[in-house]
Parts: C-alpha cells; structure tokens; sequence
C-alpha cells in the first residue's frame, strides 16, 4: 500500500520521537527470514516493552536527521528492520542476540547505543552481559557480604562465650 506524503511526514515524526526517547535502537537485516519468525522475534522483543518497525530507508533517514542522530549511511543500502528499547541497552541487544543464534538469516548491521553509534562488536558485548536485576543482585550481595562476615564474627564469639561458660557451670557442679 502506497503512503500519501502526510501519512509518511506522521510516520518520520511517530519514529524521530520514538528514536529521541530510546537508549537502544538496533539494526537488522531480516531478509530470509520466514513470516513466522518475525512474528517471534516481534512478540518476544514487545513482551520487553521493545519496539519493532520496518520502515523505508529513506524516510528513516529523515527520521534519524529530525532525531539528531548518526547512523553509517551504508547499513540502510538493504532491507533493514528497527528495534528500539526505552528501558536499557542491553534487554534488545541479548534478545536479538540470542534470537539469531536460532534463525541463522537474521544479521546485527549496528545500531545507536545511548546516541552514539555502535557497530557489530559492541551489540554482541552487551548481550552478553548481565541483565539489570542480576547486576543489582550482584551488587547487594557484594555490599551485604561484609556485614554478614562480621555478624557471624561476632555471633561465633558469643557462641564461645556461652560454650566456655556453660563447660564452666558443669565443673562446678
């Protein structure tokens, strides 16, 4: 279905605000892909809050200038599929990661990672990396393990003490 000119202007605008508001927007070439795959990758990218668009790349050129946004003009000379996440860098990037480890068609071509552009190699670190909740786990358990050394410390002398002193009570009797 052909688009008239303002139903393209509202689609540059929907995507410049989507871009201005997310902290990672990823590239990818979907062409192999079967229809079914798609539609995977798409419900587990919005089970995320992650959005998925494939749009002319002409009109997301113009999207990105509007946006203030830089992007190496060679990825957009194929057929290319955005996603972008408002939440953190490293949920889309694990998620289509790990998605293309199943459909072997899909490819990373790069993306935008907190405004900067971003090749291959740094989508691929973060979706390796932790999840947010794993890290603060991580964290809390690195901030408790010292004071939890130290009760058990204090708990063993006490422990002691009551040992020493019930041996102590049985020799008196």
């Amino acid at each position: 279905m052909l688009l008239t000119k303002p139903q393209k202007e509202q689609l540059v605008d929907k995507m410049s605000q989507k871009l201005n508001q997310s902290v990672a927007i990823l590239l990818i070439n979907y062409q192999g892909l079967k229809v079914h795959e798609i539609d995977d990758l798409k419900m587990k990218l919005s089970e995320n809050g992650i959005g998925f668009q494939v749009i002319k790349n002409s009109l997301f050129k113009i999207a990105l200038k509007k946006a203030d946004l830089s992007l190496d003009e060679t990825l957009l000379d194929q057929p290319v599929a955005i996603i972008w996440g408002n939440a953190d860098e490293v949920t889309p990037s694990r998620i289509v990661f790990e998605f293309g480890k199943k459909a072997e068609k899909l490819s990373i071509l790069g993306g935008i990672i907190n405004g900067k552009f971003a090749d291959i190699s740094i989508i691929n670190q973060l979706a390796v990396l932790p999840g947010r909740e794993e890290l603060y786990a991580k964290l809390v358990g690195t901030l408790n393990a010292p004071m939890s050394r130290l009760v058990n410390a204090l708990g063993g002398n006490l422990r002691s003490l009551v040992y020493i002193l019930d041996q102590y009570k049985n020799i008196k009797k």
